[in-house]
């Protein structure tokens, strides 16, 4: 019963995405009083119908029986298997085709008695309507109905359009899947696939050398000397601080103050200075360092369920030695489909604002000193071990928290956002100070992302993706407390660095380094929407992808720039082909 509940909102998106070339032949048809010009119109509604029955019909029925295989919807992957189209029918046995035909055949024969029964006879009319009576009825039509169309498409008034995490509400994926509109899904995926010929910024280097640059760059001897948890297995929270950016943290070379019970964990722990978040969002971020993937530009693999089921994931590593794993956001986990990346990756539960009734609330969601005692208390009463995750969200706009804005910053939304943020972590460490088996406890503290700020706008600097790590709790060793690894890296390396101090397996997190191992190479790949850049010890080179230029760079020499570039298109382009294989 709760499916088609659940299912609702995309089954109208979908619905608004269907129906918006009617409506727009419909809006014409007030602009000409004339006979010819109506049946022209009539005459493409019919042939659009058509079309667009077809195209459903094949979306469905392919959808069916390509579940059976890949164990997710049909989407634009399916282009991928296009230029050698034999692929799709002999993966896919005689008897699995024969129902492709019939559930297609069979859908359009039912759409076809409903067009001869209902719709064929909703033509337009020829309106005899006088030019300033055509304005005066057909600017409302058009005006209205546009308003109506973008709810219908947004899925509502909400601030952030809808997702396919909306419709997940069961721990069983086949039932998250079949709430998902298949129109809606196809109709996104294609989007991302259409939107822009990704696959021509990631051609500058031979496929086998870009292999061998990739391979040398995650060469390691595989020191294993450095252990700085004192406990075999631990467990594990993860807190994942939104938008948190080093330049307001005093330890990372950030301001003076704003985050002071921060920078005197800092001192009990072991911090990581030179980390870059390999995006600049969200999603990306928590592929990122759940999964150890850094962010591809231009792609964001959270959409992509199908994708994501092929990632390894932190919570998958645990749960293998008994873990149990669960995950809260005070905000919509529909964001950037984070919610249906956790949960394709396994995660046994989530939580976000729509399951809470916590206050102060915001814009965005709950603010964090309703939702870190709300954590704290998920803590208190987990089952051991377990690998425990929250998401912040008070540190991005509108910072609309309930704080007295912070001196000496002119009013500064962000860095009132910071301190207030600051405040409510240090009350919740108390608390798990304060539990019972707080010795065989870590704690996690990692920035999805960094953000631009007063002291820096400019999104292809450095600085814009520095952000904190810090790993602290009563599992870690005494010699260990405020040691600081100055190495570059990248959120990324978190997985691999964390697993293998437990002593887990970590190869399936071949895009993650083990920063504690001194023999790995000290860099990070930072990307956005429209650039790649190359972090080293040497500085950041950066490169806008589509107007195929050095934004900048510490080197003047030319070989120097194109060096650091070779090495990090090496390795976007290995993950590229990758990423198209999954």
């Amino acid at each position: 019963m709760q499916l088609p509940i659940h299912a609702l909102r995309l089954d109208i998106s979908a619905i608004g995405y269907l129906t918006g070339v009617p409506f727009i032949i419909a809006s014409l048809s007030f602009l000409w009083n004339n006979e010819k010009f109506t049946n022209a119109l009539n005459r493409i509604s019919y042939l659009y119908f058509w079309l667009i029955l077809v195209v459903m019909a094949l979306i469905m029925s392919g959808e069916i029986v390509t579940y059976i295989e890949w164990k997710t919807k049909l989407s634009s992957k399916i282009f991928l298997h296009f230029g050698t189209p034999s692929e799709v029918f002999r993966t896919a046995s005689g008897g699995y085709t024969l129902w492709f035909i019939f559930y297609a055949v069979l859908q359009v024969f039912v759409g076809a008695l409903l067009y001869i029964r209902w719709l064929k006879k909703n033509q337009l009319p020829n309106q005899k309507i006088t030019g300033k009576n055509r304005l005066f009825q057909g600017l409302p039509f058009f005006l209205v109905g546009t308003g109506v169309f973008v709810v219908m498409i947004r899925g509502g008034l909400q601030q952030i359009p809808v997702s396919a995490t909306d419709a997940y509400f069961s721990k069983n994926q086949i039932v998250n899947d079949v709430s998902v509109n298949p129109e809606w899904n196809f109709i996104r995926t294609c989007h991302y696939y259409f939107k822009a010929d990704v696959s021509n910024y990631y051609k500058n280097l031979q496929p086998s050398e870009a292999e061998n640059i990739m391979k040398s760059l995650y060469e390691n001897e595989g020191v294993d000397t450095v252990r700085i948890f004192d406990q075999p297995r631990p467990n594990v929270i993860l807190v994942t601080l939104e938008g948190w950016s080093a330049q307001l943290i005093e330890p990372l070379g950030g301001e003076k103050g704003i985050t002071p019970h921060f920078n005197d964990l800092c001192k009990e722990g072991v911090l990581f200075t030179e980390i870059y978040s390999t995006g600049g969002t969200s999603e990306t971020g928590h592929s990122s360092i759940i999964s150890g993937y850094p962010t591809i530009a231009g792609i964001s693999i959270s959409t992509e369920s199908a994708k994501c089921r092929n990632l390894p994931s932190l919570n998958q590593s645990f749960e293998e030695l008994g873990y149990n794993s669960f995950y809260t956001f005070g905000g919509s986990l529909s964001y950037g489909n984070i919610g249906g990346y956790l949960t394709d990756v396994g995660f046994d539960r989530l939580v976000d604002e729509n399951d809470l009734d916590l206050k102060p609330t915001g814009k965005l969601g709950i603010h964090d000193e309703a939702m870190f005692p709300y954590f704290l208390s998920e803590i208190q009463n987990a089952k051991r071990p377990y690998f425990y995750g929250l998401f912040t969200q008070s540190t991005h706009s509108p910072y609309d928290m309930p704080a007295e804005p912070f001196p000496g910053y002119d009013d500064e939304g962000y860095v009132t956002s910071m301190h207030y943020a600051d405040e409510h972590l240090s009350r919740f460490v108390n608390g798990v100070r304060k539990l019972p088996d707080f010795e065989n406890t870590i704690v996690v503290f990692i920035a999805d992302h960094g953000r631009a700020n007063l002291f820096n706008q400019n999104t292809y600097d450095e600085q814009y993706f520095h952000i904190p790590l810090l790993i602290w709790g009563g599992a870690v060793k005494e010699d260990y407390m405020g040691h600081r690894i100055d190495k570059v890296g990248s959120q990324a390396d978190l997985a691999k660095t964390l697993l293998t101090q437990l002593e887990i397996d970590a190869k399936d997190f071949h895009w993650s380094k083990n920063l504690l191992d001194p023999t790995t190479k000290e860099w990070a790949v930072c990307t956005s929407t429209l650039s790649y850049g190359w972090k080293d010890p040497n500085g950041y080179t950066v490169f806008h992808m589509i107007d195929e230029h050095i934004v900048g760079s510490p080197y003047s020499d030319e070989h120097k720039i194109q060096n650091a570039l070779k090495k990090c298109r090496s390795i976007l382009e290995c993950m590229y082909r990758e990423y198209q294989e999954m």
